[in-house]
């Protein structure tokens, strides 16, 4: 009988701690995904600085994600332009302000409206994760030069925001930086190993 006790509540463990190397390794899968963020933009030539500058009725839309390695995959189309796209950027620069280019993009696929990708410096790449209002994608044309363009839009970060609380299984609310998957992940383990327990005691009680 004891034999028999000794190995169940092995088998019950191993179970337990299966399921615990299954929750940490899925929160370390959140966490990556997290890394990466997608923003939009969607601006006109009003929206060149200084005020004017721009092609009136021209409008710019794009989308983009910026992957954990810091790859940039993005789309950019532009509508009611006069001249051939010959070049855009990203730029770091708050809205009404002119800044630096950042990255640069590709004038082919703006203007075939097609999927590119670029390599964003790091620290751009961070900057970019913090505050994308701070950036802004510009377009160029022979007669829109930089520092003025064809049409501006600036970033803003797309989707929902993540909920301020979380279920915990205590009625409470997760702490700032806790990785909710690999506490789920944990409970279910948890719960598991209790069960080892409880059926232990019911069979030495028998």
């Amino acid at each position: 009988m004891n034999g028999e006790l000794v190995r169940l509540t092995k088998t019950l463990g191993a179970v337990a701690g299966a399921l615990l190397l299954v929750g940490l390794s899925t929160g370390v899968a959140v966490a990556q995904d997290e890394e990466t963020m997608t923003f939009t933009a969607s601006g006109s030539g009003e929206e060149e600085i200084p005020a004017g500058s721009g092609q009136a009725g021209a409008t710019v839309a794009g989308t983009f994600t910026l992957s954990a390695d810091d790859t940039l995959t993005y789309t950019v189309s532009i509508e009611g332009n006069d001249e051939p796209v010959t070049a855009g950027h990203i730029h770091q620069g708050a809205a009404g302000v002119n800044g630096d280019v950042v990255v640069m993009l590709d004038a082919a696929a703006i203007t075939a409206g097609s999927e590119a990708t670029a390599e964003v410096p790091a620290e751009v790449a961070d900057a970019l994760r913090a505050d994308p209002s701070g950036f802004y994608l510009n377009t160029h044309s022979a007669s829109f030069a930089p520092p003025t363009g064809v049409a501006r839009a600036q970033l803003s970060a797309d989707g929902a925001t993540a909920p301020s609380s979380v279920p915990t299984g205590t009625g409470g609310q997760a702490a700032d930086g806790v990785d909710t998957t690999a506490l789920a992940g944990l409970g279910v383990a948890a719960a598991v190993a209790a069960g080892a327990v409880v059926l232990v005691r019911r069979r030495r009680a028998s």
